[in-house]
């Protein structure tokens, strides 16, 4: 997901001629039906899962079944997919606040039920899942400039996706889980990037109650996440974080009991 390039460094006072790697990003245009839906900048890994994903999320199908061929040209940047129903493009398009030209087809939630989720974690498991997290992300290691997320049962990460785009990375989320059968539901949606209100829509999607990042939220997601009984938690940093909204899923465990002689 990185290439090597040749530039000038400029440190203690002069220049030297290095190889450094830098993220790779470029267009993907996918195509439904033989229409054109939308054309994204990303980085290429993981491109069937993002493309799922992104599908997923813009309701344009609700399970893999939907999907009767998907083909990825990656030199070309193409894809191509075919339904096995009947596609009319969306006619509205929003440009989000993302990087990596990120889009999307709707803003709607009103008709988004809150979440009805009642379990709890213990706030200190999210810091070595945020550790994880930087562990696994390979690209980011070696270039920087790449966004990261992962999907977590509370315990340990079982899916992890870089992009150039913060959307994409969460899309390509999504996209995995539904290509290798692991529920969302009810599972930790960590990111590296900003949580705006289309990112926290995108974990409300899959059911998950907890959000995290390593960044911060807006107010529009932080509404949102009130309304549909998300817990979204951001700026974590060291042994501490921010917690912008529904807090009763963060528990500390009782201490035990002292037993007397």
């Amino acid at each position: 997901m990185s290439q090597r390039v040749r530039l000038h460094h400029f440190t203690s006072g002069h220049f030297q001629v290095r190889d450094i790697p830098v993220v790779q990003e470029g267009p993907l245009s996918v195509y439904v039906n033989g229409q054109e839906l939308v054309t994204l900048l990303c980085t290429p890994s993981k491109l069937e899962a993002l493309v799922v994903g992104f599908l997923s999320f813009e309701g344009i199908i609700r399970g893999l079944e939907e999907i009767q061929s998907l083909t990825i040209l990656e030199e070309d940047g193409y894809a191509d997919v075919r339904l096995t129903s009947d596609f009319v493009p969306p006619r509205r398009r929003i440009h989000t606040s993302g990087c990596g030209g990120g889009i999307t087809f709707s803003l709607e939630t009103h008709g988004s039920a809150a979440m009805e989720d009642n379990s709890t974690v213990d706030p200190r498991s999210l810091f070595p899942l945020i550790r994880e997290l930087y562990v696994e992300a390979q690209s980011y290691r070696e270039s920087r400039g790449i966004h990261a997320a992962a999907l977590a049962d509370g315990e340990k990460l079982v899916i992890v996706t870089e992009d150039v785009g913060r959307h994409n990375a969460i899309d390509k989320i999504c996209g995995e889980a539904m290509l290798r059968g692991i529920p969302t539901t009810g599972k930790v949606l960590l990111a590296t990037g900003r949580i705006s209100s289309e990112m926290l829509r995108k974990g409300a999607h899959m059911g998950t109650p907890i959000v995290v990042s390593r960044t911060s939220a807006t107010t529009m997601s932080i509404d949102l996440a009130k309304r549909l009984g998300l817990t979204l938690i951001g700026y974590v940093r060291g042994d501490s974080f921010y917690v912008y909204s529904h807090p009763e899923r963060l528990v500390l465990p009782k201490p035990a009991p002292v037993l007397s002689r």
